[in-house]
């Protein structure tokens, strides 16, 4: 019953309790530059620092023509602390930390609309750890598929979905129902989990409700066998399938899969990287 009654509960929509004052760009350019290729990238520190990890992947998408939006719900009044230095293409918004990643993903839609109607936009989060190697070959995937969204995974847990770290969205689909309607009904829920039920499961299930097409780079069958968690499960068959990256989960908590331990001398191996200078 208390399952029930959670998912029965309507919480307040975002764009009801987020403060649009509260809502501030950081500096430099007041919006993207660069209409045809368009990444939002979610993003939080409790240091408002930007990892390595995180100006590596905008530095990946500045190369491969894309303007960035970070998005940022890190606490604390100081501008964001670029680690690696501030790349040029990139925008920063500053937010109250409401809504998870997808309250971040729609206060940018809405903040900036012509994002809506680009011909390629990723909507990212700051979940992995790299790249560690060219994702070129990931992101021709994504402009060669004639698909209407795109992930870079996608899994059987808890019902078939795209992964939602990285969503891609074709030809101004974001402008369109169901998309428009999806993004605009963001509510501030109570738990991730509710998130994931909601948001990333629910987007799967509109998806294919309304007929739109869905495609994943890489599915997640060929990364782990039933319904586990490819990003989690399959974190080294992914590495040997040409994902350069890692869930930071697996590596701040091991534990959460059988060779979670094995991760930080895998990358070491493949990459010739230290795991603790990119987080």
């Amino acid at each position: 019953m208390r399952c029930c009654r959670r998912h029965r509960e309507r919480r307040p929509l975002l764009s009801g309790v987020q403060d649009r004052r509260a809502v501030v760009i950081e500096d430099g350019p007041s919006g993207p530059r660069a209409p045809e290729r368009l990444a939002v990238l979610a993003h939080w520190d409790p240091a408002s620092r930007v990892s390595r990890s995180v100006a590596k992947l905008v530095e990946a998408l500045e190369q491969a023509g894309y303007w960035t939006l970070v998005v940022s719900t890190a606490p604390g009044p100081g501008d964001l602390d670029w680690v690696e230095g501030r790349p040029a293409h990139v925008t920063i918004v500053r937010r109250p930390n409401l809504g998870y990643d997808f309250g971040s993903w729609a206060t940018a839609l809405d903040l900036f609309p012509a994002i809506r109607t680009a011909p390629a936009v990723l909507l990212m989060n700051d979940s992995l750890v790299g790249p560690f190697a060219p994702m070129n070959h990931l992101l021709d995937r994504f402009h060669r598929s004639h698909a209407s969204v795109w992930a870079m995974t996608d899994t059987s847990q808890l019902g078939q979905h795209l992964q939602s770290y990285c969503l891609g969205f074709k030809a101004g689909c974001l402008d369109q129902e169901p998309l428009r309607s999806f993004w605009t009904g963001i509510r501030v829920e109570a738990t991730r989990d509710d998130v994931i039920h909601r948001y990333e499961l629910g987007l799967s299930r509109r998806l294919r409700q309304a007929r739109l097409s869905c495609e994943a780079a890489i599915e997640g069958w060929r990364a782990v066998d039933g319904d586990d968690n490819p990003t989690i499960i399959g974190w080294r068959r992914l590495l040997d399938l040409g994902f350069p990256f890692v869930k930071r989960q697996v590596l701040l908590e091991p534990s959460v899969c059988p060779d979670g331990h094995e991760a930080p001398t895998e990358l070491r191996r493949r990459f010739g990287v230290e795991v603790a200078e990119w987080l």
